[in-house]
């Protein structure tokens, strides 16, 4: 799995539009046509979740008509790889950077691209068996708690209803059902119970956003910090808890995650 960030710059003042997520799914995918056509034309097509994120366009201000965006201000985009050919694809990027990334029609000039996470938190690269074995196989005792910041607009599909909070059952639901989707090491889809059952939230800062939507409609999402406490439970079930907490970094979670949003990470 990688995590990386594109680091851009604009030559001019421009005005994108709210939301340039899909944008950045779209420069994504015409990178990885140039890399490997038949994997862009996969990931294109496949239903179910998705083996990569993008991001929305970091740092750019938003005003009453769009995003402004002024010439030299730094900006970035990321983009996440979740199975083995997606993250070799999207190695090339930190191999040789391309020199511009478009979004909404805006060329953008790419100044650096950065897998290090000491340079940029939201940034690194492991493995599922990585994941697995410190958290699952540690020696230490798992703790009962975890910090996740939503620094995009969250949201989840439940029972037909679009739901704007990350709800446990339904964070940790989804974190599980894409891990099963890509990962060799299995875990017990009964975590999504576990999670509905036995994790409350103790603590958070969530306020909520607005996403722009095909055909001028929106989506809301939760942006901010959560705090999750298992109350109980086989601590089994918290190693799994804290596993997925850091795979949420490469996965994303919720709906839309190939379009900017359901971005998220631990924090301390």
């Amino acid at each position: 799995m990688i995590a990386l960030s594109l680091r851009l710059e604009s030559l001019a003042d421009a005005r994108l539009p709210f939301g340039v997520g899909r944008a950045n799914h779209a420069a994504t995918l015409a990178h990885l046509r140039t890399v490997d056509p038949g994997l862009a034309d996969a990931l294109h097509n496949a239903n179910g979740p998705k083996p990569f994120t993008c991001s929305d366009l970091i740092g750019a201000k938003a005003g009453r008509e769009g995003l402004d965006v002024r010439a030299g201000q730094p900006l970035r985009v990321r983009l996440t790889g979740l199975t083995p050919p997606v993250a070799q694809a999207l190695t090339t990027l930190l191999e040789k950077p391309p020199a511009t990334w478009t979004l909404a029609g805006h060329a953008f000039q790419v100044t650096d691209a950065v897998c290090d996470p000491e340079q940029d938190p939201w940034t690194g690269r492991s493995s599922y068996e990585a994941l697995a074995a410190a958290r699952l196989l540690g020696k230490s005792a798992p703790t009962p708690r975890v910090t996740l910041r939503f620094s995009a607009p969250t949201g989840f599909k439940s029972k037909g209803v679009h739901m704007p909070v990350p709800l446990p059952e339904l964070l940790f639901g989804s974190l599980v059902d894409r891990w099963n989707a890509f990962s060799p090491v299995t875990v017990s889809p009964d975590m999504r119970r576990f999670a509905a059952e036995m994790i409350a939230i103790s603590r958070y800062e969530l306020r909520s956003r607005a996403v722009s939507q095909k055909g001028g409609g929106v989506r809301m999402g939760g942006v901010g910090t959560v705090t999750y406490r298992a109350l109980g439970g086989d601590r089994y079930w918290w190693r799994v808890m804290q596993m997925l907490a850091d795979f949420a970094q490469y996965s994303g979670a919720g709906v839309q995650t190939a379009t900017g949003m359901g971005q998220v990470r631990r924090v301390a």
